[in-house]
């Protein structure tokens, strides 16, 4: 029997460690990276549409006014594909999309609504695809996206796609911060090429993957030295209030502090011991006005 709809919960992602390890000759930069999903989703409901009334393959809906309807959305991308390559797919897709993910934030909000339409059509129209048959396509429309299709913990390399799952952080308080600052991630990665020529990303700013593999399952006082993220310069250079953001966070009481992504979402680590203190800092920066988040850490 068909199903006439599929709800997705889109987790987004947190880095626990961003570098960069150079330029590619196509203008991509190579990376290694750890993420890790979080509680933290969207929702995602994928319609069949009546043949007899569907005008476009693929329609996009969402309570967020700011998110396109058209193939700039990485949803759209994600349907089209699989519209176009399945012979299965033999109506229309209206998708709606619950946003509750901040925008330009560091967190894989797009990239992570496009994984939760490829594994809901994967549903919807019983295609029987695996993960794996489902990573060239996630490829094909961002970084992120072939991470997300499936939750947990992962080192990613090369521009981000070639994953490598390892044991998720599943101890302590999880805090995000983001202060309504957008960052695109390709403003980021060009302002990095600036600082990075002028000698301005020193030595000390890459972060050790190994090593914070280690500590992810040893001790917080280990993790909280060694994660680090290159693009928190870019960052930085470009809205300096930041840094006193992520200031303001440890001084709150988390036991490690990191911005996720290109930004501007930072997430302080606190203990299970330091819940009360998480709450107090939760209830400060959202009294500023912020855009907060607040759960344990969770392997999903």
């Amino acid at each position: 029997m068909k199903r006439d709809s599929v709800e997705i919960k889109a987790y987004c992602k947190i880095n626990l460690a961003l570098d960069i390890k150079g330029r590619r000759s196509d203008g991509y930069h190579e990376v290694e990276m750890i993420l890790q999903t979080i509680p933290l989703y969207d929702t995602v409901i994928l319609h069949r549409t009546p043949a007899s009334e569907w005008r476009k393959p693929v329609t996009i809906t969402s309570n967020a006014t700011w998110l396109p309807q058209d193939e700039k959305n990485t949803a759209y991308r994600a349907a089209y594909l699989l519209a176009r390559d399945f012979p299965k797919i033999d109506t229309g897709t209206e998708i709606f999309i619950n946003k509750k993910v901040p925008r330009c934030g560091g967190l894989g909000g797009s990239s992570t609504d496009a994984a939760a339409v490829l594994n809901g059509m994967n549903q919807l129209y019983d295609l029987g695809l695996t993960a794996g048959d489902l990573l060239p396509y996630a490829a094909q429309i961002g970084a992120d996206v072939p991470f997300l299709l499936t939750p947990g913990a992962a080192i990613a390399t090369g521009i981000g796609t070639e994953l490598h799952y390892i044991e998720p952080l599943c101890d302590g308080i999880l805090l995000l911060v983001n202060p309504n600052i957008d960052i695109c991630t390709p403003e980021a990665y060009r302002v990095y090429d600036f600082l990075e020529a002028k000698g301005e990303i020193p030595q000390e700013a890459h972060p050790d993957v190994a090593g914070i593999v280690r500590a992810m399952a040893k001790r917080w006082e280990q993790l909280s030295s060694k994660m680090k993220n290159v693009l928190e310069y870019p960052a930085f250079y470009l809205h300096p209030e930041l840094l006193k953001l992520k200031e303001s966070i440890r001084e709150s009481g988390a036991s490690a502090v990191l911005m996720s992504g290109s930004g501007a979402t930072f997430f302080g680590i606190f203990r299970r011991e330091d819940t009360v203190r998480a709450g107090r800092a939760e209830e400060y920066f959202r009294e500023k006005g912020y855009f907060t988040f607040m759960s344990e850490m969770s392997a999903l």
